[in-house]
């Protein structure tokens, strides 16, 4: 495929195989991305509630 090919030729031709180690090679690189992904969601949703908890009480003990 050149620069000049419709990309649009390719979509109903059956999809080509690939190297089983570049497909496992794909895969551990796609779980590891969504590992990583998954522990920042956790660690930026616990630094939000503790923010939220220290406001809640910093305006209790004003009362």
């Amino acid at each position: 495929m050149n620069n000049l090919d419709n990309p649009f030729e390719y979509i109903n031709k059956p999809l080509k195989d690939v190297p089983a180690e570049l497909k496992e090679r794909v895969m551990k690189d796609v779980a590891y991305a969504k590992l990583l992904m998954e522990l920042a969601s956790l660690f930026s949703l616990n630094v939000g509630s503790v923010i939220e908890r220290t406001v809640v009480k910093r305006r209790e003990n004003k009362k």
